[in-house]
């Protein structure tokens, strides 16, 4: 037999399926591997897109909220009740002292939020200027201080250096100035008229005087230049100095006889302005120089008409069993014809509900020129009131 020592080729190798076998582990531990690294991939992406979205969702939010802050919120120049509430109680303790009110006036909220755009260095410079032209709270009193020297920066323009801030704090610093100004105008108005319901005459004339200062920019209603510079500025305009004589009178709104009025009845006061400088005033008209106030009137339901000039007029009254004088009110007499010798207005009061003579007084001032006043007065007759024997015998 012829028999071979080399093996047969067709016989396999025991070796060979223990490799096969590695890499069919190699491959499935590659696919785990890959889908495990895709499904970890794809929660990341969902984490950040979660993480995202929720960012988003919180800027919406913040969003929302700020806008409905905002819309809530009171406009820049806007006046909150307190602070007209302070406003009244300062007109009742401080309204005859222009300074004192003006002291305590910083001190509301809506002018020390006005001034707070002002940098330390603008305040710091205003401050200076100011030293020696006007009394200023200490610089500790914070955003009342600012507020002061802002307030008494607009009414001493005049008399302050052109460059008074530093250069690049000059645009804010005038608009805090106006800002705070035109607030302080209305509420200087508000104290006015407050005062005219329950506070003393001094307090209104004074806070009366005080308006027309902050409306023109001067200083004090007796500050000598201030009233120079008002008549220069009309003369400039081609328009003649005001010149005016004041007379009123009363009596029972119903037209009782005598003039008397019961207590306790409505009474009609009639003023009346007469107007030297009409003429001149006419004459002003036809070169185009009609008017200084400012002012439109819708009188008599008829379409706005330019106000020539205009007038406020404080009423108070004096007499009877108590004998201290009180306000009444005030009333506005308009001129809408330049040539017109007059000018006219009625207010209609209560009479007192004590009988007696009373006399009612009144002061015109002008808020557009300042020194220009006059003054008149009425007497008023209040008798008891009738006793109605047909109302009496119903109350049996």
């Amino acid at each position: 037999a012829n028999w071979s020592s080399k093996p047969d080729a067709s016989m396999a190798s025991p070796e060979e399926p223990a490799v096969a076998v590695e890499e069919v582990q190699d491959s499935a531990e590659t696919v785990i591997a890959t889908v495990v690294a895709i499904v970890a991939g794809l929660i990341v992406i969902v984490i950040a897109l979660g993480f995202r979205r929720k960012r988003e969702a919180e800027r919406v939010v913040a969003r929302e909220k700020a806008a409905a802050a905002k819309r809530k919120a009171p406009p820049p120049g806007a006046v909150a009740r307190a602070d007209l509430s302070a406003v009244e109680k300062l007109a009742r303790t401080a309204g005859a002292d222009p300074d004192a009110f003006l002291a305590g006036l910083a001190t509301t909220e809506v002018l020390g939020r006005l001034a707070s755009p002002l940098s330390p260095a603008a305040a710091a410079a205003v401050r200076k200027a100011l030293a020696g032209k006007a009394e200023l709270p200490p610089e500790g009193d914070g955003a009342a201080a600012v507020a002061a020297a802002l307030v008494h920066t607009h009414l001493r323009r005049g008399e302050l250096p052109a460059r008074l801030w530093p250069k690049r704090d000059a645009d804010e610093a005038e608009a805090a100035v106006e800002a705070v100004a035109e607030a302080a105008v209305k509420l200087t108005r508000h104290g006015f008229e407050a005062a005219c319901k329950g506070g003393s005459p001094e307090a209104a004339r004074c806070l009366l005087q005080l308006l027309a200062c902050l409306r023109l920019q001067r200083p004090a209603w007796d500050h000598e230049p201030s009233r120079r510079a008002s008549e220069e500025a009309l003369a400039d305009a081609g328009l003649p100095l005001p010149r005016l004589a004041a007379s009123a009178s009363a009596a029972s709104w119903m037209g009782g006889a005598g003039g008397a009025v019961s207590a306790g009845s409505v009474a009609m006061l009639k003023v009346r302005l007469s107007r030297a400088h009409a003429k001149e005033a006419a004459a002003a008209a036809k070169r185009g120089a009609t008017s200084f106030a400012g002012k439109w009137s819708t009188a008599n339901g008829r379409a706005p008409v330019r106000v020539c000039e205009s007038y406020t007029c404080l009423v108070s009254r004096r007499g009877g069993p108590a004998g201290a004088e009180a306000m009444v009110g005030f009333l506005e007499a308009d001129v809408l014809d330049p040539a017109a010798p007059t000018a006219e207005a009625e207010l209609k009061i209560v009479a007192p509900l004590e009988a007696g003579e009373y006399e009612l007084r009144v002061q015109a001032l002008s808020l557009a020129v300042l020194g220009v006043e006059a003054s008149a007065s009425a007497s008023l007759v209040v008798t008891p009131a009738p006793i109605d024997d047909a109302d009496d015998l119903d109350d049996y």
